[in-house]
């Protein structure tokens, strides 16, 4: 499962052997800070009574080949999503404002907020995705030690009580 990663003890994470970027495939990995690091969950007990509660879990972070380009790609057009999106609510806004009185105008602010944010994640994947290079999430579910980790049970997502 690991056999493509080292395990840092130190930093508890599964640093990358493999320089090659995986998300572009044409430059290699310069620094170990570039390369994206994706969490991955495992429950390992669960309580339910009554009155409590809980659940414990082991996290891992495993690593993703990354070059300077792609990590830079990734964050200008993250920033420049994030730009478009607050567009979009402050748009929104404005409508509601320029339309409605004092109530339609906190809905307009509030329909604006929520907007923005659902907006931002698929404006910031369909940016990457034109660049030419695979984003975030891509990388990290087609990646094989991900994949490895995902049918021994390991998860995205955080487990929740």
């Amino acid at each position: 499962m690991i056999e493509k990663h080292v395990f840092n003890e130190r930093l508890k994470r599964l640093e990358p052997i493999d320089k090659k970027c995986y998300y572009c495939a044409e430059q290699d990995c310069e620094s170990m800070n570039d390369c994206y690091f994706v969490p991955l969950f495992k429950e390992q007990d669960r309580t339910n009574i009554v009155v409590y509660r809980s659940v414990k879990f082991k996290k891992i972070m495993v690593g993703i080949p990354r070059c300077k380009t792609c990590l830079g790609i990734h964050q200008s057009l993250g920033n420049k999503a994030k730009l478009y999106s607050l567009g979009i609510a402050v748009g929104i806004f404005g409508s509601a404002y320029c339309i409605f009185d004092l109530f339609g105008t906190i809905m307009g602010a509030v329909v604006g907020m929520i907007a923005g944010s659902i907006c931002w994640l698929p404006i910031k994947n369909r940016l990457i995705d034109k660049a030419g290079i695979l984003n975030l999430e891509e990388g990290a579910q087609t990646n094989d030690t991900v994949q490895s980790f995902v049918i021994a049970g390991w998860s995205f997502s955080q487990p929740a009580a």
